[in-house]
């Protein structure tokens, strides 16, 4: 879309290092051993712990802190090059019941152990200025937080929406770029969930603009209820782009609490397809059969 991209993982420490200027009980706790120059421990040394993959005792560092009443942010697992993967579900776990919020970079954490821990948010921010809030709504808020980011990131891959910066986001984001009357017209509506639901659904309505779009950054269990209700009452017809697959991801929960709506799901792209044919796919999708 012609905008500059930047790491979603460097949005996220800058970001993290400017809320502990306001609030002391932030911390942040590195899994990343080494490495570059960290914005959290040049401005708050005395609030940041790298430890690597001393895994039992950063767990146990966590719980430490948390019970101690500090905010609690775990950055960098599963960036390293001698990570294994198997074990980031197990460890992401372990540090969210501990009490933290985690980014978690380019993995999937199994959703039915997230939605196990009532406490937990899940959120799958779409741009810099998302992953941003979801930092602060986390900060403020105490509750643990699951945080997924993609690689890389940009506003201009985001939903158009007023006032992110208190971290304060709200269950549903309805695309403020939708034309006057494009909601009430149509039963159909888009909903997006992280950067590629979100650059699909942006890319399905530029080829057809009547279309209403909705996004979605928290897909925790209270969140989805909230934003089924909210979506129920403008539209029968939904469908998610992005999100996970399977039956704890964003659309079969939406097909569940919607019993009384058509709810389609496009959760990744077609193996070996290319960003057209899922436009395509997606488009075919919200036009429904003959149209």
């Amino acid at each position: 879309m012609g905008a500059t991209t930047v790491r979603a993982e460097d949005i996220y420490r800058e970001e993290l290092a400017k809320i502990g200027a306001d609030d002391g009980r932030v911390v942040c706790v590195e899994a990343l051993p080494g490495g570059a120059h960290h914005p959290f421990e040049s401005a708050h040394p005395d609030r940041f712990f790298q430890l690597g993959g001393v895994e039992s005792a950063m767990v146990s560092m966590v719980e430490g802190l948390v019970t101690a009443g500090f905010r609690v942010f775990v950055c960098g697992l599963g960036l390293g090059a001698d990570t294994r993967v198997s074990r980031l579900p197990r460890l992401t776990v372990a540090y969210l019941r501990a009490g933290a919020s985690v980014m978690v970079p380019h993995t999937q954490t199994d959703l039915a152990q997230l939605r196990s821990m009532p406490r937990v948010q899940i959120a799958v921010p779409s741009g810099a200025r998302e992953i941003r809030a979801v930092l602060r709504g986390a900060a403020r808020s105490g509750r643990p937080c699951h945080i997924r980011i993609g690689t890389e990131t940009s506003d201009a891959v985001a939903a158009p929406w007023p006032g992110a910066a208190d971290g304060d986001i709200p269950s549903v984001i309805w695309d403020v770029a939708a034309k006057p009357g494009d909601a009430a017209d149509t039963d159909t509506c888009l909903v997006s969930i992280g950067e590629e639901g979100t650059r699909l659904a942006l890319a399905v309505r530029e080829r057809s603009g009547d279309l209403a779009h909705a996004h979605l950054v928290y897909v925790d269990d209270s969140h989805l209820a909230a934003a089924a209700g909210e979506l129920a009452r403008r539209h029968g017809r939904l469908v998610v782009l992005g999100g996970s697959a399977g039956p704890d991801g964003a659309a079969e929960g939406l097909r569940r609490l919607l019993p009384g709506c058509t709810v389609l799901g496009l959760s990744h792209p077609e193996p070996g397809g290319s960003f057209a044919a899922d436009v395509e796919r997606a488009l075919s999708m919200a036009k429904g059969p003959g149209e």
